[in-house]
């Protein structure tokens, strides 16, 4: 499990992030949702060692995060930043083969281990393309591939993978595959932690929502528990109908149209 404690933070006198606490456990998708500002990404870089400046407590796998080397951290967590920025004119099968970098694993495994990531994620084909001249939604997928393959081995250990608006300007069928392909994830004892900004998916693929804003956490737990009016709309401040499907009940929201009077209306 990741857990973080009271974590702390603070960039210039402000307050960032204000006694957070949170767990990811293995086997499950955890969603992170709020406003723009509301600390996620900084969160997400606490919890992936990316960021030390902070106090309160992380561990992962009831280890302190600060304890691991950068190989034993590379074996239990992957991380998929909002931005993925490549200069060189790798192909897509370079692109995910660095995600076994720290591996010791033979050229054997690695090669068995690789096809079957890029078959599951369905960019086989692509192996030998340029990776430049794939589209956003293209790159991203071969990006999680490459996330991935970098947890993808069976163990007894669990390991995790910390996604920053892994669908941002994604197509909805882009989107509701990269979530499904989280999902299958967790069934390799995998844990996800992903921030997302479409409430809708999140609460159609999560099985745990945090709604954040200005750096507390506002509410936790079962998704479709917290997926309420009160909740939604305490953390956006935006007026919101909460339906539910039919034929799954799955709840989703349909905002209200704002106006500037509206909006000084809700509690901020």
């Amino acid at each position: 499990m990741i857990e973080a404690r009271n974590i702390e933070l603070s960039i210039n006198g402000k307050t960032v992030l204000n006694k957070v606490n949170l767990s990811v456990q293995p086997g499950t998708f955890t969603a992170i949702a709020g406003p723009n500002g509301a600390g996620k990404s900084s969160l997400l870089k606490i919890l992936s060692r990316e960021s030390t400046r902070y106090t309160g407590q992380v561990q992962i796998n009831d280890i302190s995060v600060s304890s691991y080397s950068v190989a034993q951290l590379s074996a239990v967590r992957a991380v998929l930043p909002q931005h993925t920025h490549v200069q060189f004119p790798f192909s897509v099968k370079q692109i995910v083969e660095m995600g076994r970098h720290h591996f010791k694993t033979t050229t054997k495994q690695n090669k068995e281990l690789l096809e079957e990531v890029m078959e599951l994620t369905g960019i086989t084909d692509w192996a030998n393309r340029n990776y430049l001249t794939l589209s956003g939604g293209e790159q991203q997928r071969v990006q999680l591939t490459r996330v991935l393959a970098q947890v993808w081995d069976l163990k007894t250990f669990p390991r995790y993978v910390l996604l920053d608006e892994p669908t941002s300007s994604l197509d909805i069928a882009q989107q509701q595959l990269i979530f499904s392909l989280v999902k299958k994830a967790c069934e390799r004892n995998i844990g996800v932690l992903a921030i997302v900004h479409d409430l809708n998916q999140a609460v159609q693929f999560a099985d745990h929502l945090h709604f954040m804003r200005n750096g507390s956490v506002i509410a936790q737990g079962e998704s479709r528990k917290v997926f309420t009016k009160p909740i939604i709309e305490e953390t956006f401040c935006c007026r919101v109908n909460v339906y539910h499907d039919p034929c799954t009940n799955c709840p989703y929201i349909v905002p209200e149209r704002t106006t500037l009077s509206t909006l000084k209306t809700i509690s901020v």
